[in-house]
């Protein structure tokens, strides 16, 4: 399991994940029916990264994403993980 803590570290782990896989941006954006700038976008984290282009972009490169419940740094032990 990968953990995403911001826009900016996925925008490198797909580039990444990209590069890992041999493909150009020109070929991962064909399969998302993007642009190649937009796929440069979100690499680049020129701009912000919404949760279906997250998840799209994710899921072509052979990923799934999950929402894990963290524990809130200030949180009491009530089972939820956020501050009573």
């Amino acid at each position: 399991m990968i953990t995403i803590l911001s826009e900016r570290y996925a925008a490198r782990l797909f580039r990444h994940l990209r590069e890992q896989r041999n493909l150009t941006r020109r070929e991962l954006a064909a399969r998302l029916f993007v642009s190649n700038v937009t796929v440069s976008n979100r690499e680049q984290h020129l701009r912000g990264i919404a949760t279906d282009a997250l998840i799209d972009t994710a899921h072509v490169l052979g990923f799934d994403v999950a929402l894990v419940p963290a524990r809130h740094p200030g949180a009491r032990p009530t089972g939820t993980g956020w501050p009573a």
